[in-house]
């Protein structure tokens, strides 16, 4: 009708508009409200995983340290064992090879001196498992330390070249040597650690060829830095080592027959110990198998210093021997063990000195403090009052009265780095292991009788 109002479209858009908008709201808060529980639900995991992490991160690392106690554990009675067992090998090989040398001296005839020569030899194999396996121990805690000593290097070579030279004419083999360097050529280095490696070498080489022979080739050879490098070629005309076995020559226990160990013995750790002195020396050890036959080894060794002074360093075995015979010297020895004593007095008697033994550190204290003494030489292990406590009050009563500090030396079975190094701390001032090699005493006892006698 006309007079009717005019109907608006507006409303109906505006109400489904309205609708679409309210149904979005809901949905969005219907998806908000679920992304909620499901982030809720996500954080609830989450803190428990990390809670189960932190309980298993608490758990290894207990067990890494019950673990890491265990094995420092199991690495000191290891430690403790070896020196128990060096030390319990160490003391009776002192009266067999001990003896055997005093009874060397005796003039013998020719069938007890083959027979004397099977026990030094069986003897000194026993030693070698032994000092073997301490260096093994020494290398692997990275405890072996390399000395810097002034000596003679030619002297040594040749001692080397003596010993090996004979063992070579009884197998009636050609030992040669050259030494492209004058007999008076001092340097500087580690002439034990030296020696060792290269007796290992030369000793090798005689006992695994059976004819030709075994040559030795030493040469100094100089840097700009002043330094110097010796190099030792030892060679033999052996069967020289298969090609698929030379992988494993310097692998520790490690030996390229299995029949090379029934018929010489030893651990296989020779040329491994060899190779690791030589790194430590900043030199090396490498092999090679020349086309002829037979194997060459070649070590190096760094000469922290090739033109050392002559009044340095250990003293040689010439020299040794003429300090000792120099005048009737007092030497106060401490020592429990009867047959060490017996050993000690032969090791000495062909020198003209004034030997007073006692049998503990009690008795070492009583005569120590009368004075007069102008070296000792102190077991460690004894009864009553141990070498080191005995050190330790005559060092105590030398302060007291200002008397002048006597040498002492450690005669003892033990042989650890860690013990050897406690002696030291310790008021000794010298160590001489057993087994007591001859040379090796008289060489210690006149490098400190030298330095007394200068420091008087």
């Amino acid at each position: 009708m006309d007079g009717d109002p005019p109907r608006s479209d507006t409303a109906p858009v505006s109400r489904r508009r309205y609708l679409r908008e309210r149904r979005a709201r809901e949905e969005a808060e219907s998806l908000l409200d679920q992304k909620s529980r499901e982030l809720f639900v996500a954080n609830s995991a989450l803190r428990e995983q990390a809670a189960t992490l932190e309980d298993q991160v608490r758990a290894r690392t207990a067990e890494l340290t019950r673990a890491t106690a265990a094995a420092e554990r199991a690495n000191a009675a290891k430690t403790a064992f070896l020196a128990m067992i060096s030390h319990e090998i160490r003391t009776p090989l002192n009266g067999v090879l001990g003896m055997a040398e005093a009874l060397n001296d005796t003039g013998l005839e020719l069938a007890q001196k083959d027979m004397l020569d099977v026990m030094t030899a069986s003897g000194q194999a026993l030693l070698s498992i032994v000092n073997d396996i301490l260096d093994l121990t020494k290398i692997e805690a990275e405890q072996m330390e390399i000395e810097e000593i002034a000596f003679n290097l030619h002297e040594l070579l040749e001692g080397v070249c003596r010993l090996h030279a004979l063992k070579a004419e009884e197998k009636g083999l050609s030992f040669e040597r050259s030494l492209e360097f004058g007999s008076d050529r001092r340097v500087v280095s580690d002439p034990t650690r030296m020696r060792q490696v290269i007796s290992n070498l030369v000793s090798n080489a005689v006992k695994f060829t059976l004819r030709g022979s075994v040559r030795l080739e030493a040469r100094v050879l100089s840097s700009a830095e002043a330094c110097a490098r010796l190099e030792v070629r030892v060679s033999d005309t052996g069967p020289g080592v298969p090609a698929d076995k030379r992988d494993r020559l310097f692998q520790p226990f490690s030996q390229t027959d299995a029949s090379i160990t029934r018929r010489h013995g030893g651990t296989g750790l020779g040329l491994w110990i060899a190779r690791r002195i030589c790194a430590l020396m900043a030199g090396d050890l490498v092999f090679d198998s020349p086309p002829e036959g037979g194997a060459v080894f070649v070590a190096s060794f760094r000469l922290a210093a090739a033109d050392a002074p002559e009044t340095t360093g250990l003293l040689g075995p010439r020299e040794a021997e003429a300090v000792l015979r120099a005048r009737p010297w007092r030497v106060l020895a401490a020592e429990d063990n009867k047959t060490n004593r017996l050993v000690l007095h032969h090791l000495l008697k062909p020198y003209p000195l004034e030997l007073t033994m006692v049998g503990n550190g009690a008795e070492a204290v009583a005569e120590g403090r009368g004075g007069g003494f102008d070296l000792m030489l102190m077991d460690v292990n004894m009864p009553v009052m141990g070498g080191l406590e005995a050190v330790a009050l005559i060092r105590a009563h030398e302060a007291e009265t200002g008397r002048a500090r006597c040498p002492v030396i450690a005669l003892t079975a033990n042989a650890m780095t860690h013990q050897v190094e406690e002696y030291l701390r310790r008021g000794i001032d010298g160590h001489v292991a057993k087994p007591v090699k001859r040379e090796v005493l008289v060489q210690r006892m006149a490098d400190l009788l030298r330095a007394g006698g200068a420091a008087g």
